[in-house]
């Protein structure tokens, strides 16, 4: 007799691959009322797939319409990865899946937008940095001051103009668009091609010194601090704690 975790295996290969794996040895009734079990199951299952995949990217399927959308996701759940991805995970690879099949630059853009929104979602909890953190610091305290990416923060570069299914980002020009989450609400906030670039860095600043630095870079010193002030008032940044 197979051991629990082989009859779990099997009976997984037979709900994704079909009949053809099916397990002869692991069902007591006969083989035709075992087979309507199980495609009575996987159909459940199929089922759930596509509506967790529905329910990752509801602005795309709004804007791209139901049929497309029912026939991309199709196609998509159908690939043995995401067969094997559980449901919370199952839309990551969407947009490179859009990419795939020829989709353009807006649409792939909102998909990404809407998984990293997912992400910020899911993200821990954290104290976001605010304005009144630091602004009683004197010079050498202010640069010292550590700080970290708020884990809710999530910035994706632009590819094509912002989707018209952003519809409260209507009109806006942006490089990039960073999500914040520093309550909670999720927030999304579009960025210039500077504010990108000094977003980019959070990651690898362990402090306000090394932020300021790299505005330092692409700013004049008067306005260096006015991007930085900005994406704290965002919620992109976190004081590390200790202080």
């Amino acid at each position: 007799m197979p051991s629990l975790a082989e009859g779990q295996s099997r009976f997984i290969a037979c709900l994704q691959q079909g009949p053809a794996h099916f397990p002869d040895d692991l069902f007591a009734e006969d083989r035709a009322r075992a087979l309507l079990g199980l495609k009575a199951h996987a159909n459940t299952i199929s089922h759930a797939r596509l509506v967790a995949l529905e329910d990752c990217y509801p602005r795309l399927h709004e804007h791209i319409g139901h049929e497309d959308f029912h026939r991309l996701s199709r196609a998509y759940v159908e690939q043995r990865a995401v067969m094997a991805s559980d449901l919370n995970h199952i839309g990551a690879g969407f947009p490179a899946f859009l990419q795939e099949r020829g989709y353009g630059g807006e649409n792939i853009d909102l998909a990404r937008i809407e998984w990293a929104w997912l992400e910020s979602y899911r993200s821990a909890e954290a104290l976001p940095l605010a304005l009144t953190d630091i602004a009683t610091l004197g010079e050498a305290d202010l640069l010292a001051f550590p700080v970290a990416p708020h884990p809710a923060m999530r910035l994706i570069g632009l590819t094509a103009p912002l989707s018209p299914a952003l519809a409260e980002l209507a009109g806006m020009e942006s490089d990039a668009l960073m999500i914040a989450r520093p309550e909670a609400q999720i927030l999304l906030h579009p960025l210039s091609a500077t504010e990108r670039a000094i977003a980019e860095k959070i990651p690898g600043c362990t402090n306000m010194g090394n932020l300021l630095a790299h505005a330092l870079e692409l700013e004049e010193e008067a306005t260096a601090m006015q991007p930085i002030i900005k994406l704290i008032q965002a919620g992109a940044l976190t004081p590390v704690e200790g202080n």
